[in-house]
């Protein structure tokens, strides 16, 4: 639901008018296995990691 809030948001107007956070920036990294994992900078561990991720279509 959140980032549905930031779509709408960005396509009329700031999405801070609008009480939606703004969207974190974050550190994608490869593991050496192709998969990938996230962190809040260079230096942290990361909160969330995919051995082998898939793509998907909506």
């Amino acid at each position: 639901m959140r980032a549905r809030r930031w779509v709408i948001a960005h396509h009329y107007r700031e999405p801070a008018d609008y009480g939606v956070p703004e969207l974190p920036e974050w550190t994608v990294r490869r593991t050496e296995c192709n998969g990938i994992s996230l962190a809040e900078d260079d230096d942290s561990e990361p909160f969330i990691s995919a051995d082998r991720p898939v793509r998907v279509r909506r």
